[in-house]
């Protein structure tokens, strides 16, 4: 969990930047851009992809800064849910899913900050997972596929999917709850 004062400097640096103040931008662009990027760099491998999605999104925390609601959530988990949306939202376009295969998800976003302690903690409870339902997950979860797509790359009933994945859930759930 982020600190209050970081979460207050985040939403204080959104309100800025909704008035149009440049250096807020600026500022709040060096404090997530890298972060961003490494996000990104975990769903997808087309590079092109990474650095106009980037982009974009830092496109839209410009345009859209007044959206943020914070009672809805910190900073950085609006930033990355507006990230993992736009990426999905690119591969539906594309009709494609994302690039999954050979995925890390055990590769930690570049200088990790408390907010990412719950991302770590998921990180690691898949690593306890099998491999034919880590999959899934990711590939489901992380991937931004539906289940029908999921199944179709996985050559599976639905059904079957949503088994491994719920078996999968359990086994995470039970290595969280541990820790």
């Amino acid at each position: 969990m982020p600190s209050t004062s970081a979460s207050t400097e985040d939403a204080i640096l959104l309100f800025r930047i909704a008035e149009g103040n440049i250096d807020a931008f600026q500022f709040f662009y060096d404090r997530y851009a890298a972060k961003v990027t490494s996000y990104v760099r975990q769903l997808t491998r087309d590079r092109e992809a990474i650095e106009d999605t980037v982009q974009e999104i830092f496109l839209s925390v410009w345009r859209k800064a007044a959206s943020y609601k914070p009672d809805r959530g910190d900073v950085p988990g609006w930033l990355y849910t507006m990230t993992r949306n736009r990426l999905v939202d690119q591969w539906r376009r594309k009709g494609e899913g994302a690039e999954v295969d050979g995925l890390e998800l055990s590769q930690v976003p570049e200088d990790p900050k408390p907010s990412d302690d719950l991302l770590l903690s998921v990180r690691q409870a898949l690593d306890h997972v099998a491999p034919d339902q880590r999959e899934a997950i990711e590939m489901a979860y992380f991937g931004g596929l539906t289940y029908e797509e999921t199944a179709h790359k996985l050559q599976l009933p639905v059904g079957t999917l949503k088994s491994r994945i719920r078996a999968g859930l359990r086994s995470m759930r039970v290595v969280l709850e541990a820790g």
